[in-house]
């Protein structure tokens, strides 16, 4: 893998990290679901041209499209709000990976090996750790409600391995048209005053929404599957282990968040199961290569 390819992978890490300080950001400026359903729009504007209608696997992009669009992102972006303490909700989004693990063993019979149970168990462990901080005692409603919104993205994750051959563009068009009616009629039911705050809005609150919505969603995605049509998952799925770290630091450096001794072990632990499951994984793969070379 080439150095500049490498920079690349960490460029993206970076924009996806930094992101959840902008939407917080984004928040004081515009109400949390019409928030999310600007971001859907300006994603769906950009990606329309992509949209295409799959035969035969329209189901699973429907499906997809309502957990990823919908209620992942509605549950997300009520965290956001609801969080004083963003860091918590920055490690506790990593669970996707195991909990992606472990739906692929229950419904797409897929073998979890003693290694990868291993460090989900010590992924869980550290998640443990962190809610029971009293430093963000308030926070758990907040950690709850993210937990229920990285369940929704594992089983969008699920649903996405079953999509054969679709475009990260076209899936990206399909999550957005279906989470931009989701979303803007959770606004138009729960929150009031959606005019005025799009008539007050400055520079900084549309800068948040094309944030999210260009850097994050099209070329962060876009980036990242360009780079896996020519990289192995276990050769990539390292470099992002360090979105949690730039997210943390941008918080720390925005927001003055502090970090509590029990948070950074619980935070480590964490980021070490997650590690063991990625490390798993690439040694297999050296294995493999090993095994095909003469």
């Amino acid at each position: 893998m080439p150095a500049h390819h490498i920079l690349f992978a960490f460029i993206v890490s970076i924009v996806w990290g930094v992101n959840f300080v902008v939407m917080k950001i984004g928040l004081d400026h515009l109400s949390p679901f019409l928030f999310v359903a600007f971001r859907f729009a300006i994603v769906l504007a950009l990606l329309f041209p992509w949209l295409r209608l799959v035969r035969g696997h329209m189901w699973l992009l429907v499906s997809m499209g309502l957990c990823l669009g919908g209620f992942h992102f509605a549950f997300a972006i009520m965290s956001l709000k609801l969080a004083d303490n963003i860091t918590s909700i920055v490690i506790i989004v990593q669970m996707h990976v195991p909990l992606t693990l472990i739906m692929a063993h229950f419904f797409l019979r897929e073998k979890l090996s003693y290694w990868r149970a291993g460090g989900i168990l010590v992924a869980f462990f550290g998640v443990l750790v962190i809610t029971f901080d009293p430093a963000i005692v308030d926070e758990r409603i907040a950690i709850i409600v993210i937990f229920v919104a990285t369940l929704f993205y594992s089983i969008g994750a699920i649903l996405m391995r079953a999509l054969q051959n679709v475009g990260v563009f076209n899936t990206q068009a399909w999550t957005a048209l279906f989470g931009f009616p989701i979303l803007l009629s959770l606004s138009l039911y729960t929150e009031t005053g959606q005019i005025d705050q799009i008539m007050t809005m400055d520079m900084t609150g549309w800068g948040t929404i094309f944030y999210t919505a260009v850097l994050s969603s099209v070329v962060g995605y876009g980036g990242m599957n360009f780079l896996l049509k020519r990289y192995p998952v276990t050769l990539i799925a390292p470099i992002l282990l360090s979105t949690p770290i730039f997210a943390t630091l941008a918080a720390v450096i925005v927001f003055d968040e502090s970090l509590t001794l029990r948070f950074l072990v619980g935070a480590g632990l964490t980021m070490l199961g997650l590690g063991v499951i990625h490390m798993r994984d690439w040694w297999k793969k050296r294995q493999l290569v090993r095994e095909l070379l003469p």
